[in-house]
């Protein structure tokens, strides 16, 4: 977190967040307007029943957040390790429109496979994760 620290995403969020916009984090990030964070237990006592219920859900929008980064990895190896160095602006907007253009395809992926009926939808999903 202390390199995130010197991002423009930590430096400036209001040029990524409008107000009531925030990111979920994990609690090696500083809890911010913007960045929400689970609550850390005291050094002296224990989280209060609020807290940790807080703590419950946000660790569960994280494991759905991580099993769609896992799932799009699987499926576009390429965004395991990008095989160029970003060397210049023009290697960034390449890297850039190369992860994007992933993105979509996962997007039109999961959505023709709705469609069709070859997976499973994303409420059905939701709905089975709930259960686990």
């Amino acid at each position: 977190s202390s390199a995130f620290q010197r991002t423009w995403v930590a430096c400036s969020p209001e040029s990524f967040f409008n107000e009531n916009e925030w990111v979920w984090a994990d609690s090696a990030y500083s809890s911010q307007t913007w960045c929400v964070v689970p609550f850390k237990k005291p050094t002296v006592g224990t989280l209060g029943h609020d807290q940790k219920r807080f703590n419950y859900h946000l660790s569960k929008v994280r494991v759905r957040s991580e099993h769609f980064y896992g799932s799009l990895k699987g499926c576009f190896q390429s965004l395991c390790e990008l095989c160029f160095q970003i060397q210049n602006e023009n290697d960034l907007e390449y890297a850039n429109a190369w992860v994007r253009s992933c993105l979509i395809l996962h997007n039109m992926i999961v959505k023709f496979e709705e469609e069709l009926g070859l997976s499973t939808s994303m409420g059905e999903f939701a709905r089975q994760y709930e259960m686990m």
